[in-house]
């Protein structure tokens, strides 16, 4: 049945087959499985978080209306930024555990833009803490994690973290209780996952707030639970972080932000006004706007002839078990883990960034030489890391696109891409 809708519209609308035999399916199937396990868990609404959470609800919205479930979607604006930066001034000194943050391209700048703090502030505190004259050189991940103690023992930037995040606090929460959080109403929130880290903010504001009910999410996959967390109100479709090893070898994350994303820039913050509290989003709107309106409309032509097919089966066909998941699996190895020169193009050219702070973009993959390419091999990063002192590294947000793109370098080097990804997964997995 999903083959045959992927070649109706694949022959209807002339668009890249990727769209329609790989992303279509696999969003519609994961949907479908949150939708169900929402309805036989008692969930009367589902909070679908911005901006990966849009097209699931576009999705959502379809099956609801067409096969008449009993389930309210909401579109819930938020970002890792705009909570984080509410729930600092509840987690004090924890709260370096998200400022100080590995990532690509960090620098002590953005470190202080992730904590709040202003341009003057931020001067202050490179001055205090030796970094005046480098605030905007990269750093390595060994770099960034010594930052925390020093920025702890720094009570300029401590002070200014705390107010901000003070200021900030009342808006945020006026948000969540005007959308509905501390009703009376079983609900979850819906994501597309990775560390959890969202679902934790939201709990602890909202227990700051007077809720006591559980909060539970679904997720089309996670590498790891946050620390201290019920990992039982953590629902997982993909891969979790106990197991599954392969799926996450062959799965990039970040080109799945790029494709399931939202037209709308990054949420930053929330404001009073006329209409109650209303979100503020960054000035620019998703660089990838046009690219994800056009996938988020073939999504919907797909959800709707899914839906279709099956109002035309038994009522129980809805919820029958799902057999997709080593289908999907195959399809996302090649698609991501192997992709063709032509995907590695078309999809490579995508603008994304990997930081709290939308500022810094670049393309997915990054136009890289052999010789970068080569130094990204599991050997050239542990030479690196233990015999130079964390000397920083090119990367790309998505390596296989990457290596497709350098004749020089060809499908030979994915296999150093899987390698490391394996001993990445497997150290974590240890840890």
């Amino acid at each position: 049945m999903l083959l045959e809708i992927s070649e109706t519209l694949f022959l209807k609308e002339k668009r890249d087959m990727t769209e329609f035999f790989v992303i279509a399916p696999i969003m519609c199937n994961y949907v479908l499985w949150v939708l169900k396990d929402a309805v036989l868990n008692g969930k009367k609404r589902l909070y679908f978080l911005a901006r990966d959470g849009y097209s699931m609800y576009q999705v959502a919205n379809e099956f609801c209306i067409r096969l008449n479930l009993p389930i309210e979607c909401c579109y819930l604006y938020c970002s890792r930024y705009a909570l984080r930066s509410a729930e600092y001034c509840l987690l004090y000194e924890k709260s370096l555990e998200y400022i100080c943050l590995g990532g690509m391209n960090v620098t002590f700048a953005k470190i202080m833009d992730r904590a709040g703090l202003s341009e003057s502030e931020a001067k202050l505190v490179g001055e205090l803490t030796g970094y005046a004259d480098k605030m905007t050189a990269v750093l390595s991940h060994k770099e960034v994690k010594t930052l925390a103690p020093i920025l702890k023992n720094c009570s300029v930037f401590m002070d200014a973290m705390v107010s901000h995040s003070r200021d900030k606090y009342p808006n945020v929460s006026g948000y969540l209780r005007q959308e509905g959080m501390l009703n009376d109403v079983p609900y979850a929130l819906v994501d597309s996952g990775w560390v959890g880290s969202m679902q934790k903010s939201f709990l602890h504001i909202l227990r700051s707030m007077g809720y006591q009910g559980k909060l539970e999410g679904y997720y089309f996959g996670m590498y790891e639970y946050p620390k201290n967390v019920d990992r039982d109100s953590y629902h997982v479709w993909y891969f979790r972080p106990e197991n599954m090893l392969r799926r996450k070898v062959y799965f990039n994350n970040n080109l799945f932000e790029c494709i399931f994303s939202s037209p709308e820039g990054m949420t930053v913050g929330f404001e009073w006004g006329t209409y109650g509290y209303t979100p503020v989003l960054e000035k620019d709107i998703n660089p990838n706007c046009e690219k994800v309106e056009k996938s988020t409309a073939y999504l919907i032509k797909y959800a709707e002839m899914l839906a279709e097919r099956l109002n035309k089966q038994e009522e129980n066909a809805v919820w029958s078990k799902n057999d997709f998941l080593p289908t999907a699996t195959k399809l996302l190895k090649n698609f991501m883990g192997k992709p063709t020169r032509l995907e590695a193009s078309n999809y490579g050219d995508y603008v994304f960034c990997d930081d709290v702070i939308g500022e810094t973009t670049q393309k997915l993959a990054t136009n890289l030489t052999y010789k970068e390419i080569k130094a990204n091999r599991l050997i050239n990063k542990f030479i690196n890391i233990y015999l130079k002192k964390g000397k920083s590294v090119r990367e790309s947000a998505w390596p296989e696109a990457s290596v497709m793109l350098v004749d020089k370098a060809g499908r030979r080097e994915l296999v150093h891409c899987a390698l490391y990804k394996y001993v990445l997964y497997l150290r974590k997995k240890m840890k």
